[in-house]
């Protein structure tokens, strides 16, 4: 029978103090872990702050570009029982004029389609009819698309040709 080990005091103080400094060291990490999840927390509570503030001044960047077209059609509006109908309509043509120059200028920019080859990624064929063509070519635009720099916003529907059988 071997004798059971007792621990010395000097031993039982070792591990005491051992403890302690695994006690502070876990202390010491869950106090950088809660200053890490605030530092987290008032980070995204600042990206988010700031998305918001460049997205309101970006909208009301493009709205200012648009504030002289509001300004036509007002005008326009306010005389259109007092002058002639042709006068009308050249009014409302470069108003509108007025517009696309303003909505290219941000980059937005029609897309070509009738005459053009067919492209599902810039055109969506709403009709087609059999002509002699060997490719698909559209006929006739039902609906402008548009793009903003290279991204399609809208397809353009499109009247499409389709090769007889």
């Amino acid at each position: 029978m071997t004798p059971k080990k007792t621990h010395s005091e000097e031993e039982h103080k070792q591990e005491l103090s051992e403890c302690e400094k695994l006690q502070e060291e876990i202390a010491e990490k869950t106090n950088l872990f809660m200053r890490l999840q605030a530092e987290f927390a008032n980070y995204k509570r600042r990206t988010e702050e700031q998305n918001t503030k460049v997205y309101s001044t970006a909208v009301g960047d493009v709205l200012k570009k648009f504030i002289a077209v509001f300004d036509d059609f007002e005008l326009a509006l306010k005389t259109a029982g007092k002058s002639n109908p042709e006068d009308f309509r050249k009014g409302i043509e470069l108003i509108f004029a007025k517009f696309v120059t303003t909505s290219e200028d941000l980059g937005l920019k029609k897309i070509d389609a009738e005459g053009k080859h067919f492209d599902p990624q810039l055109h969506e064929a709403l009709l087609t009819e059999e002509t002699e063509d060997k490719e698909q070519v559209i006929l006739e635009e039902l609906q402008s698309g548009y793009q903003l720099n290279d991204t399609v916003l809208r397809t353009a529907k499109v009247k499409v040709s389709k090769p007889r059988q």
